[in-house]
């Protein structure tokens, strides 16, 4: 890291120490319940500061900076019986040093019903983002996007260990960068039927039969409906395992004869195991289908993997390591950088994350994490360091 990156590192921590002791102030929190029964409503600010050294994910000619993140928030819980509402909402107000044209907001909210009756559970939930973070392992930099996910589902308990269910998926997504959206600008939508067989006591064995088509606004060409079955595990697996994996067998069926379509395997989800009440072991895995801006390839095919330990040293510290990576395989040959081949991509994260409670109200942390990424075209290739502190206020 060169010198001037080194005393922006340095600078970085002390504003967070600053920023820890503003922070110091119990925010007031919303005591609703005595007047709503069931009613919990919970503020929280978060102050972060953070170096990243290579802003725009590029193979040279980097640009640094630090980016002071602020993060208010609301959550919202009301209960009613064996029924819940919940709701919430966190602005990220992001200012660069000095890449000024690089501030934003970025917008997070979500909604849940969940209605649970005695043989019948009906859930419905919206998930909105609107941020700048890049979606996937293509597109590098400072890209805005909106998605909204809305899903309702229903489940049907017809013995105490056989249930069926019904699922919906409406995803839409867009993308300010007229260049991006003109190819994946798009609306997803997945229709599935379910069989769950209560194996344990607080965990589910599934079988999953899902037809999906997807729209695109501007590329239609690229049009696409999929048929796909699955299977997999959820929920308390045993006393200290956990599950919502799956895998499954996809036969996907492009509207255009002339696009390449995808039929293969996919999985997706997390393993989560403690080993002790201290220590807490997770492993995420996806290989999936991904929209492709890359030329004329209209997709590729990602598999990534990512363990992350998380142990509580002192009562109030913990420490938490990331490892992971994944590759991206191109379905189509295309000409860069002086040549004509499939593209292939390798990626890396790795990364150490400290964390201490000073009061239950309020949370410090310190994170470093490397990011990079390998491919046969090198103006792909990049190497971005990220050293984030910050402090959380929260009831």
């Amino acid at each position: 890291m060169h010198s001037r990156g080194a005393g922006r590192v340095i600078w970085t921590l002390l504003v967070c120490l600053l920023t820890v002791l503003l922070a110091g102030t119990p925010a007031m929190a919303f005591d609703l319940g005595q007047w709503v029964p069931g009613l919990k409503v919970s503020p929280f600010l978060s102050e972060r500061v953070e170096y990243e050294s290579n802003i725009f994910q590029v193979p040279n000619h980097s640009k640094d900076d630090i980016i002071f993140k602020t993060i208010p928030g609301v959550l919202a819980d009301y209960t009613f019986g064996n029924h819940s509402l919940s709701a919430g909402y966190r602005a990220e107000i992001l200012r660069y040093l000095d890449l000024t044209s690089q501030d934003t907001v970025h917008h997070i909210a979500v909604a849940q019903l969940r209605l649970d009756f005695p043989r019948t559970l009906l859930n419905l939930r919206d998930d909105f983002t609107r941020t700048s973070d890049p979606p996937g392992t293509e597109l590098t930099g400072r890209i805005l996007s909106t998605t909204n996910v809305l899903k309702p589902e229903g489940e049907y308990r017809l013995t105490p260990s056989l249930s069926t269910g019904l699922n919906y998926a409406w995803t839409r997504v867009r993308f300010d960068d007229r260049a991006i959206a003109t190819l994946i600008d798009r609306d997803e939508q997945l229709i599935g039927a379910s069989v769950f067989w209560k194996v344990v006591p607080k965990g589910d064995l599934f079988f999953n039969y899902s037809y999906g088509w997807s729209t695109f606004t501007e590329s239609s060409d690229r049009d696409f409906t999929a048929h796909s079955i699955a299977g997999g595990l959820r929920g308390d697996i045993t006393s200290k395992l956990s599950s919502t994996f799956r895998v499954g067998y996809t036969w996907e069926e492009a509207n255009r004869s002339t696009q390449t379509s995808f039929t293969g395997f996919f999985m997706g989800g997390d393993w989560v195991y403690k080993p002790t009440e201290r220590t807490t072991v997770t492993l995420s895995t996806l290989r999936a289908r991904q929209e492709s801006t890359f030329g004329t390839t209209v997709f590729y095919v990602t598999n990534t993997g990512t363990l992350g330990v998380t142990h509580q040293i002192l009562p109030k510290l913990s420490l938490t390591a990331r490892v992971g990576g994944g590759t991206n395989e191109y379905s189509k040959k295309e000409t860069a950088d002086g040549k004509t081949d499939f593209r292939h991509d390798t990626f890396i994260l790795a990364g150490v994350q400290a964390d201490y409670e000073i009061q239950p109200w309020l949370r410090v942390g310190l994170e470093y994490l490397r990011i990079s990424r390998d491919s046969n075209f090198p103006s792909f290739r990049f190497v971005d360091d990220r050293i984030t502190a910050r402090a959380t206020v929260q009831f």
